[in-house]
């Protein structure tokens, strides 16, 4: 067993944790962003108005289930991920059509769907690359304008929500916004777990690891009884070598 103690030992786990990740070997959950819903092309409007409301609906959802839900409705009811129609649509015409898919959970869910919605048109036209092109794609900008649009954006601009949506756009959404894999996102319940195994004190990590980091985290770490010094995964745990709790 390895402690990261060092920036290199750092850099390892990095690595190979995103590596883990990319290939869906986390107990086989891989970035649930990444695929498409069918018919739709990667970074068109369509596919960034539709990572933009999953996002706001993400923070605390597991999000396996959430984004299959997403990618399923995209397709059979496209309507509900047009900023166009969210922002002029009552919510009873579209509450159910969120809720039985599971997308929505609560009332609160429907609304901050359709406020987002809304915010595109009403900022940008109802599309979110002319809201990346009037801040030059620069991740920082668009930070500090959401960050000063809280009751505009809601949700969408929390401080663990916001830094995650940017990457996404950026990785799923094939975006060239600069620096957003570099924001800070504060950690998860589960990315913290996975940071007390790597003996790695820190209260935020970067957007591009958060995914990884809480996923291990969910799956692979909150299976360690507390009262057990050895992690009852670590035989299948691809950065075991860097946990206090791996095997030695």
């Amino acid at each position: 067993m390895s402690i990261p103690d060092s920036a290199k030992a750092r850099q390892a786990i990095r690595t190979t944790l995103l590596a883990a990740y990319d290939s869906g070997a986390l107990w086989g959950e891989a970035d649930p962003t990444w695929p498409l819903p069918a018919g739709m092309a990667r970074g068109e409007d369509r596919h960034l108005a539709y990572l933009t409301l999953v996002f706001g609906l993400s923070g605390g959802r597991d999000p396996v289930p959430l984004w299959q839900a997403a990618r399923q409705t995209a397709v059979t009811d496209p309507e509900l991920f047009a900023p166009q129609f969210l922002a002029y649509a009552k919510p009873a015409d579209f509450a159910d059509r969120l809720q039985q898919p599971g997308i929505a959970r609560k009332k609160s869910d429907v609304t901050v769907w359709q406020r987002l919605g809304q915010a595109l048109v009403m900022r940008a036209g109802g599309s979110v690359r002319q809201l990346l092109d009037d801040h030059a794609y620069d991740a920082p900008a668009l930070l500090a304008m959401l960050q000063e649009s809280k009751t505009t954006f809601p949700v969408l601009s929390g401080p663990q929500t916001v830094p995650r949506w940017l990457h996404g756009l950026a990785q799923a959404g094939d975006q060239p916004i600069k620096g957003a894999d570099r924001l800070p996102v504060p950690v998860s319940k589960a990315a913290s777990r996975a940071l007390n195994a790597f003996m790695i004190d820190g209260d935020k990590v970067s957007a591009e690891i958060f995914p990884a980091l809480d996923a291990l985290g969910r799956l692979g770490c909150k299976r360690r009884p507390s009262n057990q010094p050895t992690c009852p995964v670590a035989s299948v745990c691809p950065v075991a070598a860097y946990c206090q709790y791996g095997n030695s």
